[in-house]
């Protein structure tokens, strides 16, 4: 039994490697009715001896496995931890009974404590040599690699998660099955308790970074999902010859780059790297297609939510592709990147009104709030002198011109240090309310600049912990949303919170704001289960809570269920749940409003993906028609439905209709928001892949040149929007060689599209 294995991450002792302590099993030493024949292999955790049954019963070899000497000669813990964790192998193999997982034949202890475990003796080579030795193609090693999905789902089923799955851990033997060893660093999901920071770690945290997924590399809680991104790479390796990454001699900081935020080659353009010969590499570049590209890159996808749900499904798909059948595997297309632009822009631009109505709601709870009614009619006597200032500024015949309410708004800013010098957080709640007008019109540096003075002056009027002041917190993550620092976001919304719990506002309005707000960000980063899971908590506040929450964000919540329920494949539900929501939306305004249209947008996603296509189309004209009567025909809400329009025509194979339907939005786009702007960059770079698809590439070309100078303005740099225009260069000037475009110059060939 062959079980090379890279010592664990953290196992390193001061003892020499041929030390053993005199207790330890020798050669030819019986372990209950089994005895020690000669070693074979040294992994980082255990030693494995060939044995051979002793006592008379019948005849049988075997593997022995025990705890390595040298870790037993090291610090008491140290050892504890070992024999513990040897002893968690015992019992998760004893759960399981596979032709594709090795078996248990025994186990038991010396009377030093030394556990021991017996095991069938697999007389195999690693994956990898095995198909090496056979000369197998790829359908013939695509089919034993079937297998081992077998092996892996068996232990899923019996919630263990390998954690380092690679070649040298799947021996294959003469029968060519093969058999799935080492689960020395397993963990059994129901019983490893989270860390305080929501890490999955043991002191003796152990992987082989070039197999493990990016969630195992930042050192996050791990499912079943990160043994399928493992059996991706070695099934790139498998069929590429090579691993997608090459890791040697990197520091963890850039191996975690490599692994988290590059996309590897495709495994045609990789074979060139293999060591093969120029027929063999001929032949397995004929049998690389682009299913098999995108099963692979489903398998790897860095998102695991966009893997496959299980080894079972990886396997499935293999033998559909092996039978001739069609995948479930489809690539990250233009769709997808859409899909996850149009989400993000939920907290698009509102109308002024929106701005104005936020004002008023705003004098309101200033008045509600006072501690003292004298005050309170102070307050509402300032305010009111303030907002009648700002509704007359609209007044042509005040302002000499024709400004709208938006600017009104805007111009107010002037007035509040004069009006309010005396009030700190009377000026902190007008900053915050005109912060949110500019935020929702996408001038986003203006309403951080006036969330950070409100901060400030909340934080000095009414203390740190004070509502307000985790309301203006709020607000400023937003914004950090809004610019495409998600995950930047999303943390300090986790922090914000705790802090609200810590200061006695859980069940306030703020804190199912806070909840609502996360799970947003979490659906956006298609984490559907812990959205739904905050969805629920903020849907579970008491009456009190909900009470103080406008009817409208109750219907969005509604809505951002149903989105959650579509992440997760429950696609009947979801539905359900979308009219739940539009029935909320249209009592509130049945003319439709900004949340009603991205619901209608949202729905026609999930309408397409159950296949009712036409359906889809028809919801987005119905919202793009009840969005241009309302808001007219250069509102950047309407970009959202213009771009599911476009993802509907080129699914219906009209990419001349999708570049109209683009170049609309992105003359929206360059019209209302600052610019340089990410979201703008990106709308340019669709516009350049439809219109590669008409043919126009020259078209193609310089929209795709202006997006790329667009985004490299924007700062800090769209790395995702960056990589996707990288990819869309490659496609067109791989179409434009004959037109000698100067740009295309030394381009690499273009990923599988």
């Amino acid at each position: 039994m062959n079980t090379p294995s890279q010592g664990p991450r953290g196992e390193e002792t001061a003892v020499a490697p041929d030390a053993a302590p005199p207790d330890f099993p020798k050669v030819g030493e019986r372990l209950g009715p089994w005895e020690l024949v000669r070693p074979l292999e040294a992994g980082g955790m255990g030693v494995v001896y060939l044995g051979r049954r002793a006592d008379d019963a019948y005849q049988q070899q075997v593997a022995i496995k025990l705890v390595r000497p040298v870790h037993l000669l090291a610090s008491p813990e140290f050892r504890q931890q070992l024999v513990t964790r040897f002893e968690e192998e015992r019992g998760i193999l004893a759960r399981m009974s596979h032709p594709n997982v090795a078996r248990i034949l025994d186990g038991g202890s010396t009377p030093s404590g030394v556990p021991w475990l017996v095991m069938e003796f697999v007389e195999g080579v690693p994956l990898t040599e095995f198909c090496k030795q056979r000369k197998l193609d790829v359908p013939g090693r695509l089919a034993v690699f079937a297998k081992v999905c077998d092996g892996v789902q068996e232990a899923h089923r019996h919630l263990v998660v390998h954690r380092d799955l690679k070649p040298d851990n799947i021996l294959v033997g003469a029968d060519g099955e093969p058999r799935l060893l080492d689960f020395g660093i397993a963990k059994i999901l129901e019983q490893e308790p989270l860390a305080p920071d929501g890490q999955r770690q043991t002191s003796l945290s152990a992987m082989t970074p070039a197999y493990a997924s990016p969630e195992q590399v930042r050192q996050q809680a791990l499912t079943t999902s990160s043994d399928v991104y493992s059996l991706g790479v070695m099934l790139y390796q498998l069929v590429a010859g090579v691993r997608p990454y090459e890791l040697g001699g990197l520091r963890p900081s850039e191996a975690e780059h490599v692994v988290c935020e590059l996309l590897p080659d495709p495994m045609r353009r990789m074979l060139a790297k293999a060591v093969l010969t120029d027929d063999e590499r001929r032949r397995r570049r004929a049998q690389i297609t682009p299913d098999l590209e995108r099963i692979v890159a489903k398998a790897m996808h860095k998102e695991s939510a966009r893997r496959y749900g299980s080894a079972q499904e990886l396997a499935d798909d293999l033998r559909r592709y092996l039978a001739g059948q069609p995948v479930q595997a489809h690539p990250d297309s233009a769709a997808y990147r859409a899909r996850k632009f149009v989400r993000r822009n939920r907290w698009g631009v509102l109308v002024a009104s929106v701005a104005l109505c936020a004002v008023l709601a705003s004098a309101g709870v200033a008045l509600w709030q006072a501690r003292v009614a004298r005050q309170a009619a102070e307050d509402t006597a300032r305010i009111n002198q303030f907002l009648t200032g700002v509704l007359a500024y609209s007044d042509p015949y005040v302002s000499g011109g024709q400004p709208s309410l938006a600017q009104a708004v805007d111009s107010s800013l002037g007035y509040i240090d004069r009006n309010f010098a005396d009030r700190a957080d009377l000026r902190a709640q007008l900053r915050l309310v005109i912060g949110n007008s500019l935020l929702g019109r996408g001038q986003f540096a203006q309403a951080r600049g006036q969330f950070e003075l409100a901060l400030q002056e909340a934080s000095q009027s009414e203390g740190a912990g004070a509502l307000r002041v985790m309301e203006i917190r709020q607000a400023l993550l937003q914004v950090a949303n809004a610019e495409g620092l998600a995950d930047q976001a999303a943390e300090g919304m986790q922090q914000l919170l705790d802090d609200l719990v810590a200061a006695g506002h859980a069940g306030s309005g703020v804190h199912f704001a806070a909840l609502a707000n996360l799970a947003e960000l979490r659906l956006q980063q298609e984490r559907y289960e812990d959205a739904a899971a905050l969805l629920a908590k903020a849907r579970a506040l008491p009456p009190s809570a909900l009470e103080q929450v406008p009817p409208n964000s109750l219907a969005v919540l509604r809505a951002n269920e149903a989105l959650a329920a579509h992440g997760q494949g429950r696609h009947d539900e979801a539905l359900r749940l979308f009219d739940e929501a539009e029935a909320m939306h249209r009592a509130l305004a049945p003319r439709g409003s900004p949340d009603l249209w991205t619901l209608l947008g949202n729905r026609a996603f999930l309408l397409a993906d159950m296949g009712r296509g036409d359906e889809a189309y028809a919801l987005r004209q119905q919202a793009l028609e009840e969005q241009r009567e309302r808001l007219g025909a250069d509102s950047p809400l309407l970009v959202p439905q213009l771009i599911g329009l476009a993802i509907g025509s080129l699914e219906k194979g009209d990419p001349g209709q999708a570049s109209s339907l683009l170049r609309e939005a992105v003359e929206i786009s360059r019209s209302n928001l600052p610019q340089p702007h990410v979201d703008t960059a990106m709308l340019e770079g669709m516009l350049a892949r439809t219109l590669r698809d008409t043919g126009d590439l020259v078209a193609a070309e310089d929209m795709l040149a202006q997006a790329e100078a667009r985004a490299a303005l924007v700062q800090p740099p769209p790395q995702e929007a960056l990589e996707g225009l990288a990819v869309q260069r490659t496609r067109i000037c791989d179409r434009a060689k004959a037109l000698a475009l100067p740009r295309c110059e030394g381009v690499p060939p273009p990923p599988a599209d």
